[in-house]
């Protein structure tokens, strides 16, 4: 055979496998945190794209409020990522409006080698179905508890963190001077269901179809913090609109002697603040000791050009090697039972406190979400909230007016 030919052959070969591969290429779209962007996702990710030749995962990163956006406009034009990452409530509430994939057939496929459901924390399964039917996965899980600054309390006097309501207005205020507050709390919504749920506050009864935030206990839990700010002069006033990272940021700058946050923080107090002498403390109480359970989940929508893809990757982010991985980098707290029993998570003073505050966590919002009237109310109470923290209405007033606000939705009037 002539060389001229032999090459044409080869060339010929080259260009065909290119074509080949140029037309088997494929992007895979997530959605994503843009605090949670970790290597240790992104190793996962690498690993995927080797494995799948030709392949590239869009990893688009987002705030919350901001996802929801993109992602309410992706559905209406039905086109939506392949994966997305979601701050919990956001999978029961688009599954009830049919924008989700089932994922029934995949855990029957692989549910047992992966170990779901059985190796997951039974209520981050149940926050993720409507009725038999899984609409996504939980790959953190979280809870919020109250993390403190041992210099300033010690130089204040306190040798230990306070445990009630009480004994925190009182640190509160002694370790607030001169342009330093006590605490700083969070505007994000989520963060004032501590306050609720340490007053023994249901947010919703699906017995009477109605809301409970307008009892003497709640009145008293958002007032408690209203005064911290507005009469003690203990704590920052929070910047309503802002991302939830304000607080994080006082705290490591050594602005604030005490926030309520979860394991999401822990990097970025110890990366923008090594020297900082701080630490984590048990959730506190007044009726009772309680927090709010949160944490991220992976959902599939419906109109997905690649669902088979975006299960294997998920598959691959939930991991226990990935867990630990992420636990190790960021200190992000994980749903899997084996990932609470491993040793270096055990051995982990900052890690250990948080996994400590699961079991008395709660899921708030989990009855509510069912009613598909979850994000509507959401809002409602967002600017009650904003109104007893920013612009001093008295709780006993905004509370009630939310309250019946809130029902007739339910009633559907």
């Amino acid at each position: 055979m002539s060389w001229w030919r032999t090459s044409a052959l080869v060339i010929g070969a080259g260009l065909g496998a290119l074509a080949a591969t140029a037309a088997g290429a494929e992007t895979l779209t997530l959605y994503w945190n843009a605090g949670h962007a970790y290597q240790a996702y992104a190793d996962v990710i690498r690993k995927f794209e080797t494995d799948h030749p030709g392949w590239t995962v869009r990893w688009e990163k987002f705030q919350w409020p901001d996802m929801r956006t993109k992602l309410v406009a992706d559905f209406s034009a039905k086109n939506p990522p392949d994966l997305v990452a979601e701050p919990g409530g956001w999978v029961q509430e688009f599954g009830q409006q049919g924008l989700l994939t089932p994922l029934n057939d995949f855990v029957a496929a692989d549910g047992e080698a992966m170990g779901f459901p059985a190796d997951w924390q039974p209520y981050a399964v149940e926050r993720n179905k409507l009725g038999d039917q899984v609409y996504g996965v939980q790959i953190h899980l979280t809870c919020a508890t109250l993390v403190y600054n041992v210099d300033l309390l010690k130089a204040a006097g306190f040798d230990a963190p306070p445990a009630t309501w009480e004994e925190f207005r009182a640190v509160a205020k002694a370790t607030s001077s001169g342009g330093r507050f006590g605490f700083a709390p969070n505007p994000s919504i989520g963060y004032y269901w501590s306050w609720f749920l340490q007053n023994g506050v249901r947010y919703y009864d699906p017995k009477t179809n109605k809301v409970g935030l307008d009892s003497p206990e709640a009145i008293e839990a958002i007032q408690f913090l209203a005064d911290l700010i507005h009469k003690d002069k203990a704590a920052t006033k929070p910047v309503a609109g802002a991302d939830y990272e304000g607080p994080q940021k006082l705290f490591t700058a050594n602005r604030v002697a005490m926030i309520v946050t979860g394991p999401w923080d822990v990097k970025p107090i110890r990366s923008g603040n090594p020297r900082l002498n701080w630490a984590v403390a048990p959730s506190l109480k007044n009726k009772v000791q309680s927090t709010f359970a949160g944490g991220v989940s992976l959902m599939i929508p419906k109109d997905a050009q690649h669902p088979k893809e975006a299960w294997d990757l998920l598959k691959r982010l939930v991991a226990l090697d990935t867990e630990i991985a992420a636990t190790k980098e960021a200190g992000m707290t994980m749903p899997r039972k084996s990932w609470a029993e491993n040793p270096e998570v055990q051995a982990d003073p900052v890690i250990g406190s948080f996994a400590k505050c699961l079991p008395y966590a709660k899921d708030v919002t989990a009855e509510l979400r069912l009613t598909g009237k979850h994000a509507r109310i959401d809002k409602l109470l967002q600017s009650a909230l904003e109104d007893i923290v920013y612009n001093q209405v008295p709780a006993a007033e905004a509370m009630p007016k939310f309250a019946a606000e809130a029902n007739a939705i339910l009633a559907g009037n």
